[in-house]
């Protein structure tokens, strides 16, 4: 063949060829940079659906889109967690301290307030009704005071015993102790603590005392006094019964002797009298003339009885108070 020949063939395959690539280059399914060269278009795009390519639907949500593990709320059944993740602690009736449902007036922790943590001297801590309070004293530490500031103050050996103490806003106590440091003891008429003694006397019978305002009345007995003094109505330290005894003849004296002297029977106690002056206490005194004893918390009247009634002074029966 000629040259002019097969120039002339050249020049005819030209245009298709260059028709070929435009048609290719104008469809609407692109092949992927990644595809298999010689793969058709058509096969290309529908792959794309499981290679990720961008018209795939499970693409969006699984590898383009959010994790679901970062926007799905947190179930309500998880609890709450520091970092705040989970949902509001829900503490009524107690109350939330951070992270934690508390009790203020109870835990030491937290008492009365968040954060609020008791600390007490010699003794394990404690919260009581909203305020710090001694749980239990150390070892042979003991608190004497009652005052959970100072702790267990007093360090004791075996076998003692705290001493009382007072405190100006304690209240008084029947102790025969002045608790309030107001220099009085039991005073302010405690129920049940000191009971009064009604004085009488009769032309037949003598004096009589007893704590029964009725008996003080009855027969030929006239009240000279009542309320003339005060026992305390049950024991105590320093405190002893003070009987009620009945002579052969119908009269009465009163003693801390059980047996009433061997000289009587013994009728019950009208009370408990201190044997030393504490608390108050005032000397009762006995004297005896013609058959009658006879008990004052008057000297005046002691020295008068004896100059001028023919009483005899015997002793101090024991210490009486003059107010309940």
């Amino acid at each position: 063949m000629s040259v002019q020949a097969c120039l002339a063939a050249l020049a005819l395959t030209l245009p298709a060829c260059a028709g070929g690539e435009a048609a290719t280059e104008g469809s609407s399914a692109t092949v992927s940079p990644g595809t298999t060269p010689g793969t058709t278009p058509g096969t290309t795009d529908g792959a794309d659906t499981t290679t990720g390519g961008p018209d795939s639907t499970t693409d969006v949500g699984t590898t383009d889109g959010p994790a679901t593990t970062d926007v799905a709320p947190t179930s309500t059944t998880e609890p709450a967690t520091a970092s705040g993740d989970g949902p509001p602690l829900e503490c009524d009736p107690l109350t939330i301290c951070g992270v934690q449902c508390v009790d203020l007036a109870t835990d030491p922790a937290n008492c009365g307030q968040c954060g609020v943590s008791c600390v007490i001297p010699q003794a394990t801590a404690a919260c009581s009704a909203n305020a710090c309070a001694i749980g239990k004293c150390d070892d042979g530490w003991f608190d004497c005071d009652e005052d959970p500031n100072n702790g267990c103050e007093q360090q004791l050996a075996p076998g003692q015993m705290c001493g009382l103490v007072c405190k100006p806003d304690k209240p008084e106590l029947c102790n025969l102790f002045d608790d309030n440091c107001d220099g009085q003891c039991d005073e302010g008429a405690l129920p049940g603590c000191r009971v009064g003694v009604h004085r009488a006397s009769s032309p037949t019978l003598g004096h009589f005392y007893t704590v029964d305002a009725a008996e003080a009345m009855s027969g030929d007995f006239v009240p000279e006094f009542l309320n003339f003094y005060y026992l305390y109505a049950a024991g105590g330290t320093g405190l002893v019964p003070f009987f009620r005894c009945l002579k052969g003849d119908g009269r009465r004296f009163y003693t801390t002797s059980a047996t009433c002297e061997n000289a009587a029977t013994p009728e019950g106690a009208l009370g408990h009298i201190a044997t030393d002056p504490q608390c108050g206490a005032v000397p009762l005194f006995r004297l005896y003339g013609s058959g009658d004893h006879f008990y004052t918390t008057s000297e005046a009247e002691r020295d008068n009885a004896v100059a001028m009634y023919g009483y005899q002074y015997e002793a101090v029966a024991g210490y009486v108070w003059a107010a309940p």
